[in-house]
């Protein structure tokens, strides 16, 4: 598990709605060398003063949140010095860079001069609202995120094994406590529930207050919201059908920053049946690496949102 300390570089998170919404259109990842992600080694917009806010940052976090487009543009500018490591996170589908006191653009690793630093976000297409959690201590940080997605139940579980998780040795040695008192099995059978829950949420009854039980912010609204998954499987008289759910790999582990998260890869076969049999397009046997984040309802912890990250089939 790596700690992100800084990366000048852009998030592009593909969700394969084929799961969840089968209308959902399934954006692809591709920089002025445009990467796959829509996002180039440079912005193509040159902020201005109005555009830039200032902020403080130390050890504790700060979080802020705004909407930008490829043509508009946000930063924030803070002070720091020399050897200061700067960390982010954002579960966003968002470009970042970060830009030194002398207007280079910033690779990563200790700060390397005294003076005010500025990260410039954008959106890589579209508008997109952004969460964006900095800070200049360690912050475990989900910037990185490739791109893919299926569904797991706790019944057909395969060989699970994990990452050693450099970062919680970390927090051991330093006697850091965590930011966040759920731990990695708490997060995983969480997981656990939402694959084992799926067949009653995506199908008659299409139960609701099973849904409510496991999520809750983004994920809530995009399955169980006005026009979300429910509502598109019920006006349309799809459901869905699981042959197959297994996670079988815990690839890392944070229950620190604003929201912490698991990465698992899972094994699903799952079939879209409708009026007229089983839709091959939106069907099939799936292997796809996935990221939930998880946040408290009430004093419980739910499932936040989950963003498919690369297709491990």
């Amino acid at each position: 598990m790596k700690n992100l300390v800084v990366y000048s570089t852009c998030l592009s998170v593909i969700g394969c709605q084929t799961i969840e919404n089968p209308l959902a259109n399934v954006s692809s990842v591709s920089s002025n060398a445009i990467s796959s992600s829509g996002c180039g080694e440079k912005p193509m917009v040159s902020l201005s003063g109005k555009d830039v806010e200032e902020v403080v940052l130390n050890e504790s976090t700060v979080t802020k949140s705004g909407q930008v487009s490829a043509n508009k543009n946000v930063g924030y500018t803070f002070t720091a010095t020399t050897g200061q490591k700067l960390s982010y996170n954002t579960d966003a589908d968002v470009c970042l860079w970060v830009f030194t006191p002398d207007n280079t653009i910033f690779k990563g690793g200790e700060l390397p001069r005294n003076g005010k630093y500025i990260i410039q976000v954008a959106a890589p297409q579209g508008v997109k609202t952004f969460d964006l959690t900095m800070g200049l201590g360690v912050l475990e940080t989900a910037a990185s995120i490739p791109t893919v997605s299926p569904t797991d139940t706790p019944e057909a579980t395969s060989e699970r094994t994990s990452d050693n998780n450099n970062y919680q040795s970390s927090l051991e040695n330093n006697n850091i406590q965590p930011e966040n008192d759920i731990s990695q099995e708490q997060a995983l059978e969480l997981v656990e529930k939402w694959y084992a829950a799926k067949p009653r949420i995506f199908a008659p009854p299409f139960d609701k207050d099973l849904l409510n039980e496991l999520a809750t912010g983004k994920l809530y609204q995009r399955v169980g919201g006005e026009d979300g998954s429910i509502d598109w499987l019920q006006k349309y008289n799809y459901y869905y059908t699981y042959n197959k759910s297994a996670i079988t790999n815990i690839m890392g582990f944070s229950n620190s920053g604003s929201r912490p998260y698991i990465k698992v890869r899972i094994v699903e076969e799952l079939y879209l049946q409708g009026e007229k049999g089983i839709d091959q397009t939106n069907s099939g046997e799936y292997q796809i690496d996935y990221i939930y984040f998880f946040a408290k309802d009430n004093g419980t912890w739910k499932i936040y949102n989950n963003e498919k990250i690369s297709d491990a089939g």
